[in-house]
C-alpha cells in the first residue's frame, strides 16, 4: 500500500539503464553528484510508472528494507510486489522532490534527505502531500543500489471511534505508504485501463486502553457496488492475560451486540491474545471493528490495532 531507490545515472532519464561507476573510489563531490542524480532519476522512474526500473533500483542482498510512515516492507522481493502495483499509472500523479542533501557514510555508503511533494490528480482536482525522503545507498561491485528507503508524508486526521469507554482517534484518511503504494492508491479518473484499488486506513498500529468491561469500536464505511478486503492486525501488549475479543459487525448488528442482544458478526476471533483479520465486506454500509473487553469485570487491557480496507 506498506505507503525507494537505486543509483542510476542522467542516462536513465533517457534510456532507463542503471548507472555504472568506474572502480575507482569516488570523491566526496563525485558521490554527492551522483547520489542527486540518482534521486531524480529514481523519482522520474516512479512518475513514469516504470516499476521495472524501480525495482532494480534496490540491492537483491538480505535485509534490504523499505519504510513508509509505519508500514515496513522487507526484501526484494516484497519491494518488487509494491513497485509493480505502479504499472499503468502514469500520469496520475506526480513527485517532485526539494534540495537533496547527500551524507557520505564511509567508503562504500552514502545517504541522501529531501523533501517531496506528491500531487495527486482526481478528474480536474488536484491534492498535494508534502513529506520527506531517505535514502541509503551501498556501492555493490560497480554499481549503487539502495538497501533502504524511509518515506513519510503529512496528511490530516479525524478523532473517530469510542464504545463503553474513550476511544482513540480513527484515522479518516489513507496510510502513508511508499511513494510506489501512495501512487497505486491515487484517486483514478475515467480512463479506458483498469483502476487501481484503493486502501483506507481503519485503524493505523494505535496502542489503545479498553477499560474493564467495556469495548472499542472503529466505524468504517463501503460505498456502494463497491467489495473491500478488511486485513490487519490485533495484539495484546498488557493487562491480565493481555486477551480481548474482536468483531467485525454492521451497523444493525452493532446495536444489537452493544445492548446485548443475539447479533451476528462477520468476522470474530473469540478470545485471544493476538489475531489476524481477514473479512470481505460489500457496500453501501457502514461497519464497526470492535475490540472488547466486556468478558473481564477488573482487568484493562492494552491492545494494539492495525486495519485497512483495499477495495
Amino acid at each position: 500500500m506498506s505507503r525507494a531507490i537505486v543509483f542510476v545515472s542522467a542516462a536513465l532519464l533517457v534510456v532507463g539503464g542503471p548507472l555504472r561507476l568506474t572502480a575507482q573510489q569516488p570523491s566526496g563531490a563525485n558521490v554527492r553528484t551522483e547520489i542527486q542524480q540518482a534521486v531524480r532519476a529514481y523519482v522520474d522512474a516512479i512518475n513514469k510508472a516504470d516499476a521495472a526500473t524501480l525495482v532494480e533500483m534496490y540491492s537483491r542482498e538480505a535485509g534490504v528494507t523499505s519504510v513508509g510512515d509505519g508500514q515496513i516492507t522487507r526484501g526484494w522481493d516484497g519491494i518488487r510486489s509494491t513497485a509493480d502495483s505502479i504499472a499503468g499509472a502514469e500520469g496520475k500523479y506526480k513527485v517532485a522532490t526539494g534540495s537533496i542533501d547527500v551524507s557520505p557514510l564511509g567508503p562504500g555508503y552514502a545517504l541522501a534527505l529531501t523533501s517531496t511533494i506528491l500531487t495527486v490528480k482526481s478528474g480536474e482536482q488536484e491534492v498535494q502531500l508534502r513529506g520527506a525522503m531517505t535514502l541509503v545507498f551501498k556501492k555493490i561491485g560497480a554499481e549503487w543500489r539502495i538497501i533502504h528507503d524511509h518515506t513519510s508524508t503529512v496528511t490530516p486526521t479525524s478523532a473517530s471511534g469510542g464504545g463503553g469507554a474513550a476511544a482513540p482517534a480513527a484515522p479518516a484518511q489513507a496510510p502513508r505508504p511508499t511513494p510506489p503504494e501512495r501512487a497505486a492508491a491515487a484517486p483514478q479518473s475515467a480512463a479506458p485501463t483498469a483502476p487501481q484499488p484503493t486502501r483506507t486506513a481503519i485503524a493505523e498500529s494505535e496502542a489503545a486502553i479498553v477499560q474493564p468491561g467495556q469495548f472499542l469500536y472503529y466505524p468504517f464505511s463501503i460505498p456502494p457496488s463497491t467489495t473491500c478486503a478488511v486485513t490487519g492486525r490485533i495484539v495484546g501488549l498488557a493487562g491480565g492475560n493481555k486477551d480481548f475479543q474482536a468483531l467485525v459487525l454492521d451497523e444493525n448488528n452493532f446495536l444489537n451486540w452493544k445492548t446485548s442482544h443475539q447479533a451476528q458478526a462477520y468476522w470474530q476471533s473469540g478470545q485471544v491474545a493476538a489475531t489476524n483479520i481477514g473479512v470481505r465486506l460489500t457496500g453501501p454500509a457502514t461497519y464497526y471493528l470492535v475490540i472488547s473487553n466486556v468478558f473481564s469485570p477488573v482487568t484493562a487491557k492494552t491492545v494494539k490495532v492495525q486495519a485497512q480496507a483495499e477495495c
